[in-house]
């Protein structure tokens, strides 16, 4: 395929995903809560929307692939990609990125997120049944040409090892930071709510660490994300916010709680399910000193205001990345390109 039919079929596959209440994806969309109790209807649906409105819009996708150089070859490398299952169609920008860069993604999936992936590319080949060879669904990743796999920090360790001669780019967990400024209100809040709760806060884009200002309302904070407290319907969700009390309780362990998150004073970056870890920063320079050290660990900081030492995403958005914002700050074309 030329990257012109190319792009056509994945602006038409995004043009199709307007209707979830058709057969298909009611069908899809059941199986996948099915199959995995995290998966919502509600997540599912925020997903593919993600999908539709930030990877497969016609101008996005001419805006990202204009500074690039692609092969227009038939055929290409064979690239094995391990993807991670801790959101809805989290793999599918590296599926993407292979099949413009005209390689042939030969798809490890996560057992968490089995079905949506499928699902997805059973609509573009419907579409175009051109684009079937660019994919293949495996159980073992052999003699790659090259490999992205995504991950957790051990299994991490064992991938580097694993695929030491061949070209890779290899993803370990990452959390995202909140911060807020003394002169923000209710509705920054209001907004922040979104990163820090959709898809239950299990994606390295949600926030699950605050850094507030000294004197800034604690008790805005807790009202704000009052207004999420939704989240507690979902018994998965329930019960980590239960078993958490519980173990705070124990532990003598002080923390504020409105019903939907516990708040607790912590400076680490990983939170647990249910909770979030805050700091307290006096001026600019000591949330410099707060963030900067730990930039390997953050995969995004959303700020209502731009920090002048680290890139941020305005609130709200964490969970919808644009086609250039890599993971981990990787160009994933680029890498692509060399293989």
């Amino acid at each position: 395929m030329t990257l012109k039919e190319k792009k056509a079929a994945l602006v038409a596959l995004g043009l199709s995903l307007t209707d979830f209440n058709d057969e298909y994806w009611t069908d899809q969309i059941e199986l996948a809560t099915a199959h995995n109790r995290w998966f919502n209807k509600e997540n599912i649906i925020f997903a593919l929307e993600g999908v539709r409105d930030y990877m497969l819009d016609s101008f996005k996708l001419e805006q990202w692939l204009a500074s690039y150089e692609l092969n227009e070859k038939v055929g290409g490398k064979k690239i094995g990609l391990i993807l991670a299952g801790n959101l809805p169609l989290v793999g599918f920008h590296d599926i993407l990125s292979c099949f413009v860069s005209d390689h042939i993604a030969h798809i490890k999936l996560s057992e968490k997120d089995s079905v949506l992936i499928k699902a997805l590319l059973s609509k573009l080949i419907s579409i175009e049944p051109k684009a079937k060879p660019y994919f293949e669904f495996v159980e073992r990743l052999n003699n790659m040409d090259g490999v992205i796999a995504t991950g957790s920090n051990n299994s991490a360790r064992y991938f580097e090892t694993y695929f030491a001669k061949q070209p890779h780019i290899i993803r370990k967990h990452r959390n995202s930071i909140g911060v807020l400024h003394k002169d923000d209100h209710m509705e920054t809040i209001l907004k922040m709510g979104k990163d820090i709760f959709i898809h239950f806060g299990l994606g390295c884009r949600n926030v699950s660490k605050l850094l507030i200002p000294r004197n800034f309302p604690l008790e805005m904070v807790m009202e704000g994300l009052h207004e999420y407290n939704f989240v507690n319907l979902h018994d998965k969700y329930k019960n980590n916010f239960d078993y958490n009390i519980a173990v705070y309780m124990l532990n003598k362990v002080k923390y504020l709680n409105n019903g939907s998150v516990m708040l607790c004073e912590d400076a680490s970056l990983t939170s647990r399910i249910a909770t979030l870890n805050y700091e307290i920063y006096e001026d600019e320079v000591d949330l410099e000193t707060k963030i900067l050290p730990f930039t390997d660990q953050i995969q995004c900081v959303v700020s209502s205001k731009p920090l002048p030492f680290v890139q941020t995403v305005l609130p709200g958005f964490a969970q919808t990345p644009e086609l250039w914002d890599y993971a981990d700050n990787v160009d994933t074309i680029h890498f692509l390109n060399q293989i």
